[in-house]
Formats: C-alpha cells, structure tokens, sequence
C-alpha cells in the first residue's frame, strides 16, 4: 500500500492506512455506492470523506502503474492545484494506492467533508429555476477558466452550494479529469468545457448566455456555438 498524506495530518497517518480495510469490512458512512465508493469517518474531531475508486482492469493496472498517475494521485495533486489557484475545493488529506503483484488495482481519495448542496437539486430539478443562482454558477466557471482551470465534469452535481448574506459560494468536487492552463484557455476550450454541465436545454442556454454576458461576448453567437457543441456532444455520448 501506497499511502501519501498531507502534512497537516501527518499525525493521522496510521489511522488513515486504516481506512481501505474498515470500508472492506462494511465500517462508515456509506455516503454514495456506484461505480465508485464514498464513505464517512469521523477521526481525530475531523469528519473525512473517502473515496474508493472502482477496481481496474488488467490494462488499466499496467497504464496506472508505468504510465499514468492515478485518479486517486490526481484528486489529490489536483486538489491541492484548485486552491493554489484560488478556487475551492475539499481540504485534501491524502491518497493511497494498493497493488497486486506490482501493478496498481485500488485507489483513495481522502479529503474533509465540505457542507453543501448539489447545485443540480437546487437548478436542474426545479420547474422555475432561480436565476440568480445560475448566473453565480455562470460566474464560477468564469472564475475558474479566468484562472486557466477546466474541470473534467463541470455538470452540476459538482458543484457544492452554500449560501450567506444572500451570496452563493461554490466548492467543486471530482476534479480528478481536470486540466489545467497558463491565463485564459482558448474560448473553444471554454465553451466545450461547458457542455457537460446539463442536459437540460432551457438551463444550459440561460447559463451559457449569463457566461457570455460575463466575458463581453455576443450572447446570440454564443448560444448557437454552444447548442451546437452541446448536440455533437450528445450524439457521441449517446449514440444518436
């Protein structure tokens, strides 16, 4: 086992080596069961969030431990990146990386629990969406390309909500696909980064029209490139 924590919890560290084997053995939280695991735990006064990334395969165990980092090494390097560059994201923790035979097969991703509220319930589900907190959401994927970040998956699950003083504040999550760029990405880069961020026509126009008063472009224009992107998207994710 490979196991990387941050300094601040240094001291900790014996008992996060401990996490893999207490979520084999059904202890925590279970938060969310899929293709990936995330579980609860509560240590030293700190509630953490640990995520068991689904076990790969044969060549994946070869590409992740010769070639590529793994999801569970991004997350964290990424994370660490997201508040360098001023854009917040759960307090990393640390990572670990469990082997077989040499070769890569499970990785942990341990960060503290960030409050908040999946802005998908907050937009997406609701029939008269509040477009105040669309156009916040607009500005964050601003702020984020202005810093030259493009989330792997911008959709709006990943974005965490809170609220104070009438102020939206947003922490994303599952930064692991994330890319990175020195200033501003291209506007092609920007307006493809958005196209996952809903399926859900009336929505995406309305934030991709708030983005593009936000960065003094044609708002017209704008649409008719990103609908375009977006139903190109589509065919290929969905095979239509």
């Amino acid at each position: 086992m490979k196991i990387v924590v941050d300094s601040i919890f240094q001291h900790l560290t014996d008992s996060i080596a401990l996490f893999p084997q207490r979520i084999a053995n059904g202890q925590g939280d279970v938060v969310y069961d899929s293709r990936n695991r995330v579980v609860r735990f509560t240590l030293d006064g700190h509630t953490m969030m640990v995520k068991r990334f689904k076990r790969v395969n044969i060549i994946q165990q070869i590409v992740y431990s010769f070639f590529r980092r793994t999801k569970a090494e991004r997350a964290f390097l990424f994370a660490k990146e997201f508040q360098r560059r001023g854009i917040d994201t759960p307090q990393p923790v640390a990572y670990m990386e469990e082997r077989r035979l040499g070769l890569f097969t499970t990785g942990y991703f341990v960060s503290l629990e960030t409050p908040g509220t999946e802005t998908s319930l907050l937009l997406r589900e609701v029939q008269d969406y509040p477009k105040e907190l669309a156009d916040a959401v607009a500005a964050q994927i601003a702020l984020m390309h202005s810093q030259g970040v493009l989330h792997g998956d911008p959709n709006l699950s990943n974005f965490l909500c809170s609220e104070e003083d009438g102020k939206y504040h947003f922490c994303m999550i599952d930064i692991n696909r994330s890319r990175f760029t020195d200033g501003w990405p291209t506007d092609k880069q920007c307006l493809q980064n958005m196209v996952r961020i809903t399926h859900r026509r009336d929505l995406y126009e309305y934030l991709i029209r708030s983005y593009a008063r936000q960065r003094g472009w044609d708002e017209t224009i704008t649409v008719k490139k990103s609908l375009q992107a977006l139903d190109n998207f589509e065919r290929k994710f969905f095979h239509i």
